[in-house]
């Protein structure tokens, strides 16, 4: 047995998910090499199982990473969380009893902590809410829980929340915004709160290349001196679908020429649609899909990125991934003010973009012409993401914590 601390990582979505390679298995990876002995428990989507299984346990070859999966069920809506949960539960006993004592469980998100807690009772070990933003909040507003027939589980999670802030031994906030509001809520001290922004893998995100950039272009049939206006990540819910389509709106308004690259697993009669509905020229947009390593070509393919949250409540505990990812590809991007941390970071980094006051045409428009107008500094871009967004810097304050709870 390894006398090294043991880490169970509890984490809902699936190491087979790009979500779940970029930002779990990127930092257990690297906190092996500090000292900690991991085990991953997560729920993977069946069919991103079958085709992904092979391609994660070669990247923990190497690694004192240990990966558990059980399936993720969809189905039936809520009745299946539950089951989720009980086998959770049931194989954490498993573990416990196969490998020993865990000294800390990493709960990632709303429904790891609900088996984190129980392990904490039974077996005394240290538990890290990694909360990742404010879930039932983020469920009530995306409007999947928007009926009155979900309201006493939007109201047990939130009583689940106090808890998990109250009584795991450490918590973890994306957004200082967020800290500060849990403290505010009474949840917890926010001196047992730390702050780790969603980070980047430099080694998966390079520095821009001209040639790459003039590759996909010509893959996608964008012309090479087009104004490319890029999204990359899940449409709909919480993702202001409208948001980017009345974006790229004003920038035709701009530039004629102008094209939207959607980077997105979305079905392309459902962007289609979407389309039809701004009255949006089809042939000046493209719908591509992409590997997790492959996603950094497409980034340098486009000029401006784009961020777009409806703006609710919950986008207080949102940190983007994709801006670290923008900006670590030469990528400035154009996001909505009031979202996490992003207003300090537009300010503290002036040439990473630009700030849409409100959700409105001309404020869109004026945040375009203002990246437009300038040349990109693609180094101090990048120079940026190492800053804020260095996936070592994230892993050290994740080290830190550790070491705290032990």
């Amino acid at each position: 047995m390894s006398d090294k601390p043991k880490v169970l990582y509890l984490s809902y979505d699936g190491m087979t998910d790009p979500l779940g390679q970029s930002q779990v298995l990127s930092y257990q990876r690297k906190l092996t090499q500090q000292g900690f002995s991991s085990h991953i428990l997560s729920f993977d989507k069946p069919d991103l199982y079958a085709s992904g299984k092979e391609a994660v346990q070669k990247s923990l070859n190497g690694y004192d990473v240990t990966w558990h999966s059980l399936p993720y069920t969809k189905s039936p809506p809520v009745l299946s969380t539950l089951m989720d949960i009980q086998a959770g539960w049931r194989k954490a006993q498993a573990l416990y009893k196969q490998y020993g004592h865990f000294d800390i469980v990493h709960c990632r998100g709303y429904i790891p902590p609900i088996i984190g807690l129980r392990c904490k009772k039974k077996y005394g070990s240290k538990v890290l809410f990694d909360m990742r933003g404010w879930w039932p909040d983020e469920k009530l507003e995306s409007g999947l829980w928007s009926s009155p027939v979900y309201k006493p589980i939007y109201n047990y999670f939130k009583g689940l929340e106090r808890e998990f802030f109250q009584k795991s031994d450490y918590a973890i906030s994306l957004t200082v915004a967020g800290q500060l509001e849990a403290e505010k809520l009474g949840y917890k001290s926010k001196d047992l709160i730390g702050v780790i922004p969603t980070c980047v893998d430099f080694n998966v995100f390079p520095a821009f290349s001209e040639a790459v950039r003039n590759e996909v272009r010509q893959e996608l049939d964008i012309p090479l001196d087009a104004k490319v206006l890029l999204y990359s990540g899940s449409l709909g819910g919480n993702y202001g679908t409208d948001m980017l389509l009345e974006i790229f709106k004003e920038m035709l308004g701009i530039d004629p020429n102008a094209v939207l690259m959607v980077l997105s697993r979305t079905d392309r009669s459902v962007l289609d649609t979407e389309l039809a509905k701004f009255n949006l020229p089809i042939d000046n947009v493209r719908l591509a899909s992409a590997n997790y390593s492959d996603v950094y070509r497409y980034l340098m393919a486009g000029d401006i990125g784009t961020i777009v949250y409806r703006p609710t409540y919950s986008v207080i505990g949102r940190s983007p991934t994709k801006l670290g990812e923008y900006w670590a590809c030469g990528l400035p991007a154009v996001a909505l003010s009031g979202v996490g941390d992003l207003d300090y970071l537009m300010h503290k980094y002036p040439d990473g973009g630009a700030l849409i006051e409100a959700p409105k045409p001309q404020f869109y428009k004026a945040a375009l012409a203002k990246l437009l107008e300038k040349p990109v500094n693609r180094p101090k871009l990048r120079e940026y993401a190492f800053d804020y967004y260095d996936l070592e810097k994230g892993v050290a304050r994740y080290k830190s914590f550790y070491q705290a709870l032990l």
